[in-house]
């Protein structure tokens, strides 16, 4: 239940019909709790691609990446636990870390969503630091970033220059028929506002995310070591890898 948060009847039900038919692959008559936890990561995250051709550049930057997720993460007080990392290829992504919440929550806190993006740059900061270099691996991160900081200052109202509005208008605007490009309801000068307070959550979301891969570089290459040797890392292996490293430091 814990690893399958907001799903609704029909979403459980697809899941286990996935798990059924991952159950008869393997000539069983019953549905196992192993069938159940690899249909949640192919319905969440999409199929494994071992087949899938990747030099060892590619797997070492991968390595790195999903070791700054989940280094960053770790540290961050209001960021979601580490459940998983691989770099086992799933869907179209190389990798993956996944983080599960340790409790459904209704609402959300400023200073959650300030760490759950500075999670989603950890990745970013990681290669940078080490290769000081940037790859197009974190595409889909800064997406989510962007429009988490995006929600926050029209949406949430947690902005300090605009303060308690919501400039969201696009709902109520595309129920009544009109076009997508009419849902704005507010002025150039607040356009301008806007982007310049979602810029500055991002850029704070990174100092963030920089200064924790800087302060536990040997951790981060630890996990990016462990993830070479062993692909995948659950929860208690990567939590040893930290306390190892960081009792040291």
């Amino acid at each position: 239940a814990q690893k399958t948060p907001g799903f609704s009847g029909a979403d459980l039900k697809n899941l286990l019909n996935e798990a059924a038919i991952l159950a008869a692959r393997f000539g069983k008559k019953t549905i196992e709790l192993p069938d159940v936890n690899e249909a949640i990561e192919r319905v969440m995250l999409g199929p494994e691609r071992k087949s899938k051709v990747i030099s060892e550049e590619e797997r070492n930057i991968t390595a790195y990446h999903e070791a700054g997720h989940a280094l960053v993460s770790h540290f961050l007080p209001n960021a979601d636990p580490v459940h998983k990392i691989s770099i086992i290829s799933r869907g179209r992504a190389l990798g993956y870390t996944w983080n599960l919440p340790e409790r459904d929550l209704v609402i959300h806190s400023k200073s959650k969503f300030e760490d759950d993006i500075a999670m989603l740059l950890g990745g970013r900061e990681a290669e940078i630091l080490i290769f000081n270099e940037l790859t197009t691996g974190a595409q889909n991160d800064l997406q989510k970033a962007s429009k988490i900081a995006r929600t926050m200052v029209t949406e949430y109202g947690m902005s300090d220059k605009l303060g308690p509005l919501s400039f969201n208008g696009k709902d109520e605007l595309v129920f009544l028929g009109k076009d997508i490009a009419e849902a704005r309801n507010y002025s150039e000068k607040t356009a301008q506002i806007i982007d310049e307070e979602v810029a500055s959550i991002i850029e704070k979301a990174e100092k963030k995310a920089k200064d924790l891969v800087k302060k536990y570089k040997d951790t981060l290459k630890a996990i990016a070591d462990a993830l070479m040797k062993d692909e995948v890392l659950d929860r208690d292996q990567f939590e040893g890898i930290i306390l190892a490293n960081v009792s040291v430091g």
